[in-house]
């Protein structure tokens, strides 16, 4: 993991552009759903090529967010099935490699497709999944707004 950020500068500063380009490409996507404008697509395509070449160097760090990225744009294009799959894939990626915030966004956002898809008998073990996740991580504030929100 150290080897692949020395290649690419400062360790700390990749550390945190990583995260950057991730929440930043899924933030993308979302606007790119509500507004077809293509500026957030450019932007979510740049995110999803990084994820690709930071995924071939480790796999156990970058996968998860990889199919997360891939789960989003195929919802943005309205290609369900895949994107129901790679939602899947992203939780038991992040599951896997142990990164139990990252499985609990995958499972609140595939929670949110799932609704927007009209998959309801899905949605209720999701948000239960992304709560035990969060909870488990410490994220007690986030555990209350998943918990109040409808």
């Amino acid at each position: 993991y150290l080897e692949l950020f020395e290649r690419q500068g400062s360790a700390s500063a990749q550390f945190i552009n990583i995260y950057c380009i991730f929440y930043g490409g899924l933030l993308s996507l979302h606007y790119y759903r509500e507004s077809q404008d293509q500026f957030w697509l450019d932007r979510a395509e740049h995110a999803i090529q990084k994820m690709e070449v930071w995924t071939a160097e480790s796999v156990w760090n970058f996968e998860n967010k990889l199919f997360l990225l891939q789960a989003e744009r195929y919802y943005a294009f309205g290609e369900m099935d895949r994107a129901a799959e790679k939602y899947k894939l992203a939780q038991k990626s992040s599951k896997k490699h142990r990164f139990i915030h990252e499985e609990a966004l995958a499972c609140e956002l595939a929670a949110s497709f799932h609704v927007k898809a009209g998959n309801v008998k899905f949605v209720a073990e999701l948000i239960d999944r992304a709560v035990n996740c969060f909870q488990t991580w410490g994220a007690e504030g986030k555990v209350k707004s998943l918990l109040l929100s409808p």
